[in-house]
């Protein structure tokens, strides 16, 4: 830390996660807001909390070499958290912590809700509680707010936003549903970071046709109870399988199977994992290379000509980089953002309805890829670029 700058924390976003999606949304505010702090003339240390490893580390975006430090995350309203914060200050980094003038908080792109389970509603919750106690400025970046099925979850929850400076939704349905409980004055309807996030397109040979698809190890195992957590009406195994058949029986389609969530040690979330033992029944299907960052993935999925996934930012990924995609939504985090926000029709509802419909929409977005493309383009040269100019002048103002 330099004496005298400001110091500028991004809660909840790791840029060493190994779910893309997450380590996707810590890349792009990392360099969303070091391009703001460039913007207006002002100097700052930049620093995650939420992280899995503590240090100093940096990151090159768009040719530029970000600094940061990092903090790893905890609940500081339990005894453990208390205990270490007071009596390992220096391993924990509690000066750091304390330090913070400005609180950027973007709870990892999806977090702010209870379908995760309790654990993790109060790990998110809390750190903002935490950081109202020493009055420092907060402001939710573009995410999915809620839902919160708790009524007792909600409550909390707005009775923290309440204290924040500022909350920006990443689509139509948060947006509307804070508005139910907060004053207008203080939100803001955006967009998803990660489509912030540059990448180079990688280039496959020009003889196929390349379809991608990711297989979501969560889906697949059922969620972390692995007993529908999700509560889905589609049998997501039976889609995947169909999909594959689908496409494998084109001989001019190269199908690429394309981990998002890609943990080594997390067999119910490792989409690899699940991937590799599915293809091998699949020979002639590319696997994706576990990929080192976000950026690397997004390059990946920009090349091909097709996309189907169950990770949202998979799906996001395919969009920013122009690529027809007909997501498998297991949430309202995906009518929110693709439907409401994007005005983009083309989606496979696994809550709503069955595999087979779900693998309709699916093949009649492929049939009609080239509308789909035409669709994608209109949404980012009209709704997505407009509104990353409107969310870096929102955040000059907020500084």
């Amino acid at each position: 830390m330099v004496q005298g700058r400001k110091q500028i924390a991004i809660v909840w976003a790791n840029p060493y996660n190994k779910n893309l999606g997450v380590g996707a949304l810590a890349y792009s505010a990392l360099a969303l807001i070091n391009d703001v702090l460039e913007e207006v003339g002002e100097d700052a240390d930049l620093h995650f909390f939420g992280t899995s490893k503590i240090g100093e580390d940096s990151i090159e975006i768009s040719g530029k070499t970000i600094n940061f430090s990092t903090v790893y995350g905890m609940n500081f309203f339990t005894l453990k958290s208390l205990v270490k914060l007071v009596m390992f200050p220096r391993r924990f980094k509690t000066k750091r912590i304390l330090s913070y003038d400005m609180i950027f908080d973007i709870a990892e792109g999806d977090s702010f809700t209870d379908i995760y389970g309790d654990k993790r509603f109060w790990n998110i919750l809390n750190s903002k509680r935490f950081f109202s106690l020493l009055n420092r400025k907060q402001v939710l970046l573009p995410q999915t707010i809620g839902p919160f099925n708790n009524k007792t979850h909600e409550k909390a929850a707005f009775k923290a936003m309440r204290k924040l400076e500022f909350i920006i939704s990443r689509d139509r349905q948060s947006f509307t549903y804070t508005k139910k409980f907060l004053s207008e004055e203080k939100l803001a309807e955006s967009i998803d970071v990660a489509f912030y996030m540059p990448f180079e397109r990688q280039k496959f040979a020009e003889d196929k046709t390349h379809v991608g698809l990711n297989i979501s190890g969560l889906l697949w195992n059922g969620g972390y109870t692995k007993d529908n957590q999700f509560n889905l009406n589609t049998d997501y195994r039976k889609l995947i399988l169909s999909y594959l058949d689908y496409f494998t029986a084109f001989e001019d389609v190269q199908l690429h199977v394309v981990p998002h969530v890609i943990p080594e040690n997390h067999p119910v979330e490792d989409d690899y994992q699940v991937s590799q033992e599915i293809l091998k029944e699949y020979p002639n299907v590319k696997l994706a290379p576990r990929f080192k960052n976000p950026i690397e993935a997004k390059g990946y999925i920009g090349g091909l000509d097709f996309f189907s996934g169950g990770r949202m930012h998979s799906c996001i990924a395919a969009y920013a980089t122009g690529v027809p995609v007909v997501p498998m939504a297991y949430s309202r985090k995906f009518n929110g953002l693709f439907i409401d926000t994007l005005q983009y029709q083309f989606m496979g509802d696994c809550v709503n309805t069955n595999e087979e419909q779900v693998m309709k929409e699916i093949t009649q977005g492929y049939a009609a890829r080239n509308e789909l493309k035409a669709a994608v383009d209109k949404g980012l040269s009209e709704i997505v670029e407009p509104r990353l100019i409107e969310l870096k002048t929102l955040l000059k103002e907020l500084f």
